[in-house]
């Protein structure tokens, strides 16, 4: 009888476990297209009650979840520039925020970790997930990333501070054996310290020295005002001279000085004078630079900008050389100067750094997002929302940034998908279904013997 009643109860167990499986299985079916989600598998142990050489005592089965955390999905693009799937080992770090007494989004202080990178910014500019999670990464500033702690990522939209010029570059050929020549003027739009728009122009004309040219340097507005009122808007204005190289390397510079430079009026009266335009040392293989300094744009600081002609006695930049038209062919010029811009979009590179675009051409890197890794993470506790805690089996979070200490890489405009199996699935279930039955009948078999027990005894 106590066998009897043994194999009804491990039949009950093969029950109970099997149920756990289809549960599993129901589980990962329904979220078959669930981002990020990770399919869970079901592993099942004997239990012993008594074994010996000549003795054997049911014992029934055990099931328990097998989770698959650490499993790659596929990853197919999106159009949303802000989805991101990780291509490797690694999770998201996100926080959950709530609204305080006054309106405010605080952090509830709770980090988990999460494979979903369905982000999209919400009202308040902040990367927050389908499931409201919200992403987090170390804030950059001035350049420079700060580890220590992770923080909500949120996109300002702040319009983008404009960037006085610095350096012209020009890059150029003066036509050699040119005689009484003045080229026409080069033009190119400068920038002062509050983004304000100037041109400024550089004209070249022979000298009555053989391989010597003279420029003039004109910037509008550069020569501020005389400080009585009379004269404002005043234009500055350089000259200096560019000797080049008559023998090896031909046609090179081999020498610059600044030959005088004013402030001048709209009529071209010199109102003052201002200081030389200043010329880098002449060291074959060393920058050849024109510095304009003291330029007075209104309602700004001074203001220097130089003048980059490529190197020394190297053909990188400004030259003299024979050309059919016997006139100053420029190759480029361009400055490094942007007015104020407005937020256009953001980008997010392979290493997960957070980068906003400005309509002005100015990008600015806010964030870097890491990726958390762990020593087990299978041993991850699951939470509502497809997002996992760590736990003492887990380990710690030990996070990393991309491509560093076996951490995955980022992709953009781009989700991974659930890793379930839909045939493999449908496969377990018939194993699970059939095994179900077999033990169903184990238990009317049993009950079956138990009548016939109770029948012989009345």
């Amino acid at each position: 009888m106590s066998s009897l009643f043994a194999a009804l109860g491990v039949a009950v167990s093969g029950l109970s476990a099997q149920s756990q499986a289809i549960g599993n299985i129901s589980d990962d079916l329904s979220n078959a297209e669930t981002t990020g989600y990770k399919s869970i598998g079901t592993s099942f142990s004997n239990l012993v009650t008594a074994s010996s050489a000549t003795n054997n005592s049911p014992g029934g089965v055990s099931a328990k979840p097998s989770y698959r955390n650490d499993v790659q999905g596929n990853i197919s693009t999106t159009e949303t520039s802000t989805n991101l799937a990780v291509s490797g080992q690694g999770f998201f770090c996100v926080t959950s925020m709530v609204q305080d007494s006054s309106g405010n989004t605080v952090e509830t202080g709770n980090t988990y970790y999460t494979r979903d990178g369905s982000f999209a910014t919400n009202k308040d500019g902040y990367l927050v997930n389908s499931s409201g999670y919200y992403l987090e990464g170390y804030e950059i500033v001035d350049g420079t990333t700060n580890t220590t702690a992770v923080e909500p990522i949120q996109i300002s939209s702040v319009l983008g501070n404009p960037q006085a010029t610095t350096t012209i570059n020009y890059v150029a050929n003066l036509p050699l054996g040119a005689s009484d020549y003045t080229s026409s003027a080069s033009t190119i739009d400068v920038y002062d310290t509050g983004g304000a728009t100037h041109q400024a122009s550089i004209t070249w004309a022979t000298t009555d020295e053989v391989n010597v040219w003279e420029a003039t340097v004109t910037v509008e507005d550069g020569g501020g005002d005389d400080g009585s009122g009379t004269h404002t808007n005043l234009s500055y204005q350089g000259v200096f001279r560019v000797t080049f190289n008559s023998s090896a390397p031909t046609g090179t510079i081999e020498s610059m000085e600044g030959l005088s430079a004013g402030y001048y009026d709209a009529d071209g009266n010199e109102i003052s004078t201002a200081d030389l335009p200043s010329a880098s040392t002449n060291t074959a293989g060393e920058p050849a630079t024109i510095s304009l300094t003291n330029l007075l744009f209104p309602g700004t600081a001074v203001q220097t900008i130089d003048i980059d002609f490529g190197s020394y006695a190297e053909a990188t930049g400004l030259t003299q050389y024979a050309n059919s038209s016997s006139t100053v062919s420029v190759s480029s010029i361009s400055q490094d100067g942007l007015p104020q811009g407005s937020f256009s979009s953001i980008d997010i590179d392979s290493n997960g750094i957070v980068s906003i675009n400005y309509t002005n051409g100015s990008t600015r890197k806010i964030y870097q997002i890491p990726l958390a890794m762990f020593n087990s993470p299978d041993n991850l506790q699951r939470v509502s929302g497809g997002v996992f805690t760590a736990t003492l089996a887990s380990g710690e979070a030990q996070k990393y940034t991309a491509g560093s200490n076996g951490a995955g890489t980022f992709s953009s405009s781009a989700l991974e998908s659930s890793t379930v199996d839909i045939a493999n699935e449908f496969t377990t279930m018939i194993q699970s279904q059939q095994v179900y039955s077999a033990n169903a009948k184990v238990v009317s078999t049993v009950n079956s013997m138990l009548n016939t027990i109770i029948q012989a005894v009345q």
